[in-house]
């Protein structure tokens, strides 16, 4: 029988569905062995009620060039690109030509699945699963998701540096600063977007032009920095719940963490107690939007989007939602992947 309407999430007041397992967890929802996560929302139903979206078939590529940032921060190899023409044995060159990429799928566009960050102080991603599973390329692998068609339903932007501009409001990608939730509702009131089960959530933070409108020397100067101090959505319980709530299958920005970087940090504890615990003990280690999202309710994170071009289009036509289509590399057991990601009017 095909489902006709996506699984609905229980109430953001039950979480931890998983007793045993650390705060906020929705491990079981989809069944024990379950790699999709939250992609199981996508139904025929949600996909195809998506695909209305389409009206001018006017397409927007979101992935940002492969080599940049030139030299990426955390301390990550940057891309290498090596064009190979395919020689004769005698050494007379052909006219044909190969390429080798050498690259870190955690620089650039990206999609972090779940592998990639898990639950701290639990030391679990996903499911439950431990480090040495990981092991076995068959366990929740980001291949999982190409399997099952990728990533294709009604994307939303919010774009905040148009916020900020119209508000009057200061801007800072470069540094480690909060996108308030605040913010979030004010552009949802103002742009009249309702969200809905099964959508991607696109966050435009403007870090992406930030750093193309530096000479290159700083570029390469932010690898070095102390603390890799970005912006990013604030990580706080509301937004936790406000996403559980929202049904988003998917969330992604331009940003180098989509939450505020660095990911740990006293930011990180914002927002109060979780049934009885300390967001400080429970969330030892930092990142806890990744914890949640990724390893608690297996919702991929996407970062570094080129989200300036959509920007421009979703303000020139007044509609701040469209089609989206991403399908990742097809790496058995992979970790990350260049989201392969294109909007469509």
């Amino acid at each position: 029988m095909v489902p006709t309407d996506p699984p609905s999430r229980p109430p953001f007041s039950s979480l931890p569905l998983d007793p045993s397992g650390p705060a906020g967890n929705a491990w079981g929802l989809y069944g024990p062995e379950d790699a999709l996560g939250a992609l199981n929302m996508l139904t025929p139903a949600v996909v195809a009620a998506a695909a209305t979206e389409i009206k001018t078939g006017e397409r927007v590529s979101l992935d940002w060039h492969l080599n940049k940032p030139s030299h990426p921060s955390f301390g990550r190899s940057p891309f290498e690109w090596k064009l190979v023409n395919r020689s004769k044995p005698d050494g007379e060159k052909r006219t044909v030509n190969d390429d080798v990429l050498t690259f870190n799928t955690q620089c650039s566009s990206q999609w972090d699945g779940f592998r990639h960050y898990g639950y701290q102080k639990a030391k679990r991603y996903y499911n439950g699963h431990v480090q040495e599973e990981l092991d076995d390329p068959n366990v929740i692998g980001i291949d999982a998701w190409v399997s099952a068609g990728g990533i294709t339903t009604r994307g939303i932007l919010l774009d905040y540096p148009r916020f900020c501009t119209a508000h009057s409001l200061t801007l800072s990608p470069l540094t480690s600063t909060s996108i308030p939730f605040a913010h979030i509702q004010a552009m949802l009131a103002e742009t009249h977007t309702v969200p809905r089960a099964g959508d991607i959530l696109l966050l435009r933070s403007g870090f992406t032009l930030a750093y193309e409108s530096l000479p290159p020397d700083d570029q390469n100067a932010l690898a070095t920095r102390p603390s890799p101090d970005f912006i990013g959505l604030e990580p706080s319980l509301a937004v936790l719940r406000w996403i559980w709530e929202s049904g988003f299958c998917a969330v992604a920005s331009d940003a180098p963490s989509f939450e505020r970087a660095p990911i740990a940090g006293p930011h990180t504890a914002a927002g109060g107690v979780w049934k009885g615990e300390s967001f400080e003990e429970e969330m030892q280690g930092g990142g806890l939007l990744h914890q949640w999202l990724l390893a608690g309710w297996g919702v991929p994170i996407g970062e570094l989007f080129d989200l300036e071009e959509l920007g421009r289009v979703c303000a020139e036509k007044g509609r701040w939602s469209f089609f989206v289509a991403s399908v990742p590399l097809k790496v058995p057991g992979g970790v990350a992947s260049p989201p392969n990601a294109v909007a469509i009017f």
